[in-house]
């Protein structure tokens, strides 16, 4: 699964995702969860403590594909996220 960690706005990363294939009608359709933006991510994976929720995040992660206006901070705690998750990787 390709994941696109960018610093563009979501509509440009959006488009961009579809001209290289990351995003499918069918992906964007399945999951609220498939495009988002760094501070959207943040509010949801990591706790006040700066740790990982990781339940919270393994809900997440699986079905993401685009994390637009991201951080490096956000980059970090994606890999260690899912580093660190206890469940399969989608196919």
């Amino acid at each position: 699964v390709v994941r696109m960690v960018t610093g563009d706005n979501p509509r440009t990363a959006a488009a961009i995702a579809r001209k290289c294939g990351i995003l499918t009608p069918e992906l964007e359709s399945a999951s609220d969860c498939c495009i988002m933006t760094g501070i959207d991510f943040r509010e949801r994976v990591v706790n006040e403590d700066e740790t990982i929720n990781q339940a919270e995040f393994d809900k997440i992660w699986p079905h993401l594909r685009v994390l637009a206006r991201s951080s490096p901070l956000d980059k970090l705690t994606l890999v260690t996220g899912i580093q660190q998750s206890r469940i399969g990787v989608p196919q």
